[in-house]
């Protein structure tokens, strides 16, 4: 393909080299674990997000209720 200490791969190249193609059967299966995957990902992507934006309405509520008064910090001496 080529010699030296800089190589590159060019279309010349690209067009010697010997490609694996599956079956089309065996495309549709990878297709298909694929999208599952896919599809759990997207899920756990949700469900973190959601979990997020509960914890940030949480502190957001805690700050509020702090600020208000509403909710006292207790402060311990340092003996």
């Amino acid at each position: 393909m080529g010699a030296g200490v800089r190589q590159g791969l060019n279309w010349d190249g690209l067009k010697k080299l010997s490609f694996i193609i599956p079956s089309l059967e065996e495309q549709n299966e990878i297709v298909n674990y694929l999208d599952k995957k896919c599809s759990a990902i997207d899920e756990l992507i949700a469900k973190k997000e959601q979990y997020l934006s509960e914890i940030e309405n949480y502190k957001r509520s805690l700050i509020y209720e702090y600020v208000t008064g509403k909710k006292e910090v207790l402060c311990e001496s340092a003996d």
